[in-house]
């Protein structure tokens, strides 16, 4: 019990923070609600981040130290003041305070609820780096600085981006200009990574150079000292070089003083090569052999030429490292004499030229059309050559692969090599072939469509080599400025680029302006563009698809201006590409970019009746009179026409396209006045081509539709009737090769059909595509569970993995299928995933598996254009099944949906599904 006196006292003091607290009520509010000073003062010391966030408090300069030891769990964070923020709706605050804590999940679904604008994308692209995400990350900062060019958390990130990537000279400028910016702690922090990442950068540039040139002075400086520290630090920089300097040697006792290096050669790298070699050409007769080593070293100086007759001369047994050094010297030479190469490079018996006779084989067989071979000799070479220490050549066996898979459209692969070069040469050091892997990433990432990165890997390629080339990153920045609908910094770069002197004016600087003077032409546009074609059909030997491609452009660039020539123009294009044989790349592309400028200009004068019959035309199939959909897209226009059940015609032309369509949600390209026109079809025919044709959220997945492409040969004959046997094939178990490490696939057992036939069923090793190819000549219905290769972020077209033949052919693709005739006229199902990938370019025809079947005689083909589930066998399956039963295959394919879809919620890729018809 508590006295009265201490009663007193006890009351007192609990009045006194009471009165406080009074008092505190009477002073003006403050700007922050209680408690929320101490919270980010707190949340700053523990940030667990180095990106910047927009929001005031986040923001403030903390200073960071490396942390030691084993991470430290964060605190809980109070939720007083995060319950006022959102009491607030200060969703901003809250999203900071969950980044400060690298909770990046909470932070981006707070983020997600603010209205878009540049600090909001500016914190959104810290989350997408915190993921990896390089490509949304950049995507994000591009349009945040478009608009607030100096948002200083913007460039901090974006430097932070782009040093995580590696473009390190290109991040130090970003983080300089930060510097430049003044802001307290920030500023001298930027100008810290700045200083850093430059002076590692050019240190490994130095050294590079360094190697070389003091190896390169042995030549013609008999005194030079032997760069044995070089040979320690860049062992195959010197060991490139090296080679060159034994064959200069004049003499015995000068080709002797390089016994030093060879010696400190083979111990960093292993064996006695060089040794031995420095030992058999001093054994050679100087009498003759020096004369030929100085007319060598003459011809490596900078401008020299490999003289008349040395060939011949250095043929003679002894001195092949000589005639190899020419020859390699000479543009195309180890291929126009690949045989004797290959014999005098097995004679040497070197690894190092062993790796470079495996590249050039793989090369010829490529050329010839044995791609899986070249494929598996690249690959067994790059295999042999990890198990060594000749690291450089392992590096420019990545490349080689890095080349061969770009050029197959393999993206996932190219990048995969690419991204090894990149990182092994610069632990090497190896300056040079860091420009070769920023040329092949930013190629693969313009194939994705990652035009961002693309662009990152030429800038920082641009800021190692400001001297190197003038006019191509700038063409190339051109294009993909272009590409990404931003035709005033194309613009700009192109304007660049024709300054430049080594400017050659090629057909993409030409294919650049032809579409740049549609948002505004130049006073030199005209001489440029003539620049271009003259040089594309000038000189004695002019392909027909550069002069097919000449027509083109100049049909592009007039067709604005003087609509009948340019009509004129194009026509011919068709007609000239149509007269060459198809495998002329750049034939088809003029071919095919013709018909969609054709197709869209007839929509900017609002004749859509003559775009369906242009897209007809082009798509080698009927002009349909009704329940059709035509769509093109052309860079920035599109044009859409549908046609009703009665034939009546809804038209939609669009100029303002201001995202590529490769990264459009392209379910919303379709308005829904033409929706409503198509409503009340059984179902509809769509035409369309690249980039449009293959993607199946175009219509809903509730419309009966397909693709058309191409003309069926005959009516169709109903199924199971006497005049037209059926012929199953069924493709299943197959066994992939080890080298793509893919898992095994579940058996597929296809179901007895009451009546039929049984199946005919190609299974294990048996189930090579030469196999399965000889069994679909006269199949009606294919059936193929296999593994397809593509990546589900790229738009390359896939193949199809089939058991390898002994030769390791192993893959099913789109251009092998082409070249197939397929009589019995069959049903295709892929059952593979990814197996319905089509091409994303506009200049390209649609290059995908379903289209090559179409092309060479099958009636229809199902294939998904995503990955799918073991269970994909039974969908496709039930479609066939209704397809027996009469349904037609549009109806099929969508009843067959629907019923997945209502079962089973996991079945949202049954909406990925495809269907390509040919027109009966």
């Amino acid at each position: 019990m508590v006295k009265p006196a201490k009663k007193k006292l006890w009351a007192l003091a609990l009045a006194i923070p009471l009165m406080a607290a009074g008092v505190a009520a009477l002073k003006p509010a403050a700007s922050a609600p209680p408690g929320t000073d101490s919270f980010w003062v707190e949340r700053r010391a523990a940030a667990r981040i180095e990106s910047r966030l927009t929001h005031a408090e986040a923001d403030r300069y903390r200073s960071r130290a490396p942390a030691g030891g084993c991470p430290v769990p964060a605190e809980p964070m109070p939720l007083g003041p995060l319950a006022r923020m959102e009491a607030g709706e200060d969703w901003g605050g809250i999203a900071a305070a969950y980044a400060l804590e690298a909770e990046w999940n909470q932070a981006a679904s707070f983020l997600e609820r603010m209205p878009a604008s540049p600090e909001r994308d500016s914190d959104l692209s810290a989350v997408a780096l915190a993921r990896g995400d390089f490509e949304r990350a950049l995507r994000l900062l591009d349009g945040a600085l478009a608009v607030k060019p100096n948002l200083p958390q913007a460039l901090w990130n974006r430097a932070l981006v782009f040093r995580e990537m590696g473009l390190t000279l290109r991040a130090s400028e970003l983080f300089e200009q930060v510097a430049k910016l003044g802001e307290q702690g920030w500023s001298r922090e930027a100008h810290a990574q700045a200083l850093s990442l430059r002076e590692s950068t050019l240190e490994r540039q130095r050294q590079w150079k360094a190697a070389r040139e003091a190896t390169l002075a042995l030549m013609d400086d008999a005194k030079a000292p032997l760069p044995l520290d070089a040979a320690r630090q860049l062992p195959g920089t010197v060991r490139g070089v090296f080679y060159d300097v034994v064959r200069a040697a004049e003499s015995k006792e000068r080709a002797l003083a390089l016994m030093p290096l060879a010696q400190e050669l083979d111990r960093v790298q292993g064996g006695r090569t060089l040794t031995d070699y420095v030992q058999r050409v001093a054994k050679r007769d100087f009498t003759r052999r020096g004369e030929l080593a100085r007319q060598y070293a003459a011809a490596m100086r900078p401008g020299g030429t490999v003289p008349d007759g040395f060939l011949d001369k250095a043929r003679l047994p002894g001195d092949e490292d000589l005639y190899m050094g020419a020859i390699l010297r000479t543009r195309n030479g180890t291929m126009k004499n690949l045989k004797d190469v290959l014999e005098r490079i097995k004679r040497l018996d070197d690894p190092w030229f062993m790796y470079q006779a495996e590249r050039d084989q793989a090369y010829k067989e490529v050329a010839d059309g044995a791609w899986w071979k070249g494929e598996q000799r690249l690959f067994s070479a790059l295999q042999h050559c990890r198990e060594g220490t000749l690291t450089v050549r392992c590096l420019e066996l990545e490349r080689r692969l890095a080349v061969f898979y770009y050029d197959m459209q393999r993206v996932t692969e190219a990048e995969q090599h690419a991204r090894v070069l990149w990182a092994g040469a610069r632990q090497l050091r190896e300056w040079d072939l860091e420009f070769n892997a920023l040329e092949s990433l930013s190629q693969v990432a313009r194939s994705r469509n990652d035009l961002g990165s693309a662009r990152a890997y030429l800038e920082e390629w641009m800021a190692r080599g400001p001297t190197r080339h003038c006019a191509w990153p700038h063409v190339q920045l051109a294009h993909l400025y272009y590409l990404d609908l931003r035709p005033a910094d194309a613009r700009r770069e192109l304007d660049i680029a024709a300054a430049c002197a080594d400017n050659r004016m090629e057909l993409v600087f030409g294919a650049t302006l032809a579409e740049l003077t549609r948002s505004g032409s130049g006073p030199n546009d005209a001489e440029w563009l003539g620049r271009v074609t003259s040089n594309a059909v000038s000189g004695p030997n002019v392909l027909g698809g550069d002069r097919a491609y000449a027509h083109y452009l100049e049909g592009r660039f007039v067709l604005d201006q003087d609509r009948t020539r340019g009509e004129a123009l194009l026509k011919t294009t068709i007609a000239e590409a149509d007269a060459l044989p198809r495998g002329d790349a750049l034939a088809r592309e003029s071919w095919a970019l013709s018909h969609s400028s054709l197709a869209v200009d007839a929509g900017r004068t609002g004749e859509f009746p003559k775009v369906v019959t242009l897209m007809a035309a082009q798509l080698g199939t009927p002009v349909p009179t009704r329940c059709a959909l035509a769509a093109s897209v052309h860079a920035e226009r599109a044009v859409l026409v549908a046609l009703g059940p009665k034939g009546e015609v809804q038209g939609h032309y669009d100029a303002a396209r201001k995202e590529p369509f490769a990264r459009a949600d392209s379910s919303r390209l379709v308005p829904e006045a033409l929706r409503k026109t198509l409503s009340g079809c059984d179902r509809v025919d769509v035409l369309a081509w690249a980039p449009v044709f293959g993607r199946t959220d175009l219509l809903p997945s509730d419309i009966a539709w397909s693709f058309r492409l191409g003309r069926a040969q005959g009516p169709r004959p109903a199924p199971g009737s006497q005049s037209a046997p059926s012929r199953r094939l069924v493709v299943a178990g197959v066994e992939a090769p080890s080298l793509l490490q893919l898992p095994r696939l579940p058996a597929w057992t296809p179901d007895a059909e009451p009546g039929a036939a049984p199946p005919d069923v190609l299974s294990g090793s048996d189930a090579t595509p030469s196999r399965v190819l000889a069994r679909m000549a006269d199949a009606t219905e294919i059936e193929i569970h296999a593994h397809g290769i593509t990546d589900p972020s790229i738009s390359g077209a896939s193949l199809v993995v089939l058991s390898p033949e002994v030769n390791g052919r192993y893959a099913l693709t789109a251009d092998v299928v082409r070249e197939q005739r397929l009589t019995g006229s069959p049903t295709v199902f892929l059952a593979a995933c990814s197996a319905g990938r089509t091409t994303a370019l506009q200049s390209t025809e649609p290059f995908s598996l379903p289209a090559a079947f179409i092309d060479s005689g099958a009636r229809a083909v199902l294939a998904s254009t995503v990955d799918i589930p073991d269970a994909a066998g039974r969908f496709f399956d039930g479609v066939r099944r209704r397809i027996h039963a009469g349904t037609p295959a549009a109806v099929a394919l969508r009843d067959e949906r629907q019923a997945w879809l209502a079962r089973d919620a996991r079945a949202a890729w049954t909406r990925s599904v495809l269907l390509v018809e040919k027109a009966d």
